[in-house]
């Protein structure tokens, strides 16, 4: 009986050893994001990633998404950080995957060294799909194109190339020039006008704008954005509106977090609740004209798959940027050369520009590509502290000099930079004229 209890006591010790050592261990892990810290909580068990959690992050909330969901999946199911990142989210892929590394430093663990490519398209959706309008490209624009459509009774598809919504709207500051505004009232700025603000376009753009088509859209303005307000469901500053560079009056609208993720996150929102679906991932490659010359279908790759998306009513281009195609910008605008980086989406490369023209579209006023002034020299990413000058901050050069009216058009801060001592780098922010 001794000799029993003696053996049983050895077992019973030596089970709970077992699983002691075989319980799974959780460590932290910090990454750089593009906008700080990535810090995770990682799980292991035998060597293999259970889980993960996010315990904080500054990330844009959109075009980071995947990030914390897809590539999130990739990692566990691979137990790597050898898969491929999200595009259009490089940094907050980087220092996802570079928290995960740490937490498993931290833990003694050997992830695999294999890289796998995450799945680009479902399986199970039709090669060939009807809809009466197709959109291209889930920016503000596509956004608001698919949302007026489908309220008009329209069977709508969003594709987009990228793996998340936004574009350049999203990374943009979203603020909108509107005249009579209901927050200049409330401001007492009783003046402004669609014919003054129409008047400032004019002159901003050196009077090469088309002056029927600038009316159009001043006049238009008020409604718009009260329609953002009422329908969209955007959030503006009830008490402050910005006066840009080249108007006469303050009449910038400013967007709650005074970025795109206010009114993208409301246009995705209202898009789901409407039943539009928007397909990410989804790039298209050409625009299928019928024999009497008109576009009908769109033609998209996924992956290593091909789709049709019919068009009965019509299909709308709402992409064409081509800020982040070096080689493009420079072609049109030799100016803009190699010194120049740029504020926009990394998707922002012009392929859809080409697919136009080879059906039957005419490019026009390619050279006129904007510089955006104040930025990140090395990385090019915009600096959103540039807006602190329609507050009264200043400009100055690195002798302490004042060189230029804040005020000024953008063009005309960015030559001033040009002429500086020092200058190290500048810009492109692509966006077509009014013409």
């Amino acid at each position: 009986m001794f000799k029993t209890s003696i053996l049983f006591t050895a077992l019973l010790s030596a089970a709970a050893f077992a699983s002691v050592s075989a319980a799974p261990v959780q460590t932290e892990g910090t990454g750089i994001g593009k906008h700080g810290d990535i810090k995770l909580a990682v799980t292991f068990d035998n060597g293999k990633i259970q889980d993960i959690k996010v315990l904080e992050d500054h990330e844009n909330k959109v075009l980071a998404a995947k990030v914390f969901t897809d590539l999130k999946d990739a990692v566990i199911a691979n137990n790597s950080v050898k898969v491929d990142g999200i595009a259009g989210a490089t940094f907050s892929s980087k220092g996802f995957l570079n928290a995960v590394s740490d937490a498993a430093k931290k833990a003694g663990v050997k992830l695999s060294d294999q890289a796998k490519k995450a799945k680009k398209a479902d399986a199970a959706m039709p090669a060939v799909q009807n809809y009466d309008v197709v959109v291209i490209g889930a920016g503000g624009a596509g956004f608001a194109a698919a949302v007026e459509a489908k309220s008009k009774g329209a069977n709508v598809v969003l594709i987009e190339k990228m793996p998340t919504v936004g574009g350049n709207s999203l990374i943009s500051g979203a603020e909108m020039n509107v005249p009579n505004s209901w927050v200049q009232n409330k401001l007492n700025i009783k003046d402004d006008t669609p014919a003054r603000m129409a008047a400032d376009t004019l002159k901003g753009g050196d009077f090469k704008g088309d002056p029927e088509i600038v009316g159009v859209m001043t006049v238009n303005a008020l409604p718009t954005a009260e329609w953002l307000r009422d329908t969209v469901g955007v959030n503006f500053e009830k008490d402050n509106v910005f006066q840009f560079g080249g108007h006469s009056r303050k009449r910038a609208l400013i967007p709650e977090g005074h970025t795109g993720t206010e009114v993208i996150t409301k246009f995705s929102a209202l898009a789901d609740k409407m039943g539009i679906p928007v397909i990410t991932n989804m790039k298209a490659e050409e625009l299928v004209k019928d024999k009497d010359g008109r576009v009908v279908a769109v033609k998209a790759v996924s992956g290593d798959k091909e789709y049709t998306f019919n068009a009965k009513g019509g299909v709308v281009l709402a992409t064409g940027g081509f800020g982040a195609n070096a080689q493009m910008v420079k072609k049109y605008n030799p100016n803009i050369d190699e010194r120049f980086k740029t504020t926009d989406a990394p998707g922002t490369t012009g392929e859809a520009l080409y697919m136009a023209e080879k059906a039957g579209g005419q490019l026009v006023n390619m050279g006129y590509i904007q510089t955006y002034p104040i930025c990140d020299p090395i990385s090019g990413v915009i600096e959103l502290i540039a807006d602190a000058r329609f507050d009264g901050a200043i400009l100055v050069n690195q002798e302490g000099k004042r060189f230029v009216e804040e005020l000024e058009r953008r063009d005309v801060i960015s030559n001033a930079i040009l002429k500086q001592p020092g200058f190290c780098g500048m810009t492109t922010s692509v966006r077509f004229p009014i013409l």
